[in-house]
């Protein structure tokens, strides 16, 4: 067999045998290392951001999530809510750390759960969205004039 190095020489076994021996040299390993380690510069931050991405998407649908279950809250407390303008969502929901829940129209929910539709504005780590509830069943959506 060949050896895996050109600077790798064999060792005598006292028999007149030479065995060789396999193995990468040190410059080898040091490219190998170096290339690898480009590599790993040049995809980490597209991770990141990824992993960032995906944090985001999910604090987004837990945000949906909790503007959804407004409804089933006054259902259960046999309360209306009514909300002005401008009021915070923040005593009615448990937000993600770092977003923030605003109606931008007065937001009525009937103690059965009937909606009269509402604009939102939801805040978060990379800007605020539009979205509206939707009368009667509360679905909630993003807005097309965003």
């Amino acid at each position: 067999m060949m050896p895996m190095s050109g600077s790798c020489r064999g060792s005598d076994t006292g028999h007149g045998r030479v065995i060789a021996v396999r193995g990468f040299t040190l410059l080898e390993l040091l490219i190998v290392l170096a290339l690898t380690a480009v590599m790993v510069a040049l995809v980490a931050p597209r991770l990141a951001g990824t992993v960032e991405a995906i944090q985001i998407s999910g604090d987004r649908a837990e945000v949906a999530r909790q503007v959804a279950t407004l409804p089933v809250k006054a259902r259960l407390s046999g309360e209306a809510v009514r909300l002005d303008a401008k009021a915070s969502l923040s005593n009615y929901l448990q937000l993600p750390e770092g977003w923030v829940v605003t109606l931008e129209t007065p937001l009525s929910i009937s103690a059965l759960g009937v909606c009269d539709a509402a604009d939102i504005l939801v805040t978060g780590p990379r800007g605020g969205e539009r979205w509206v509830m939707l009368a009667p069943d509360c679905r909630v959506r993003e807005s097309e004039h965003g």
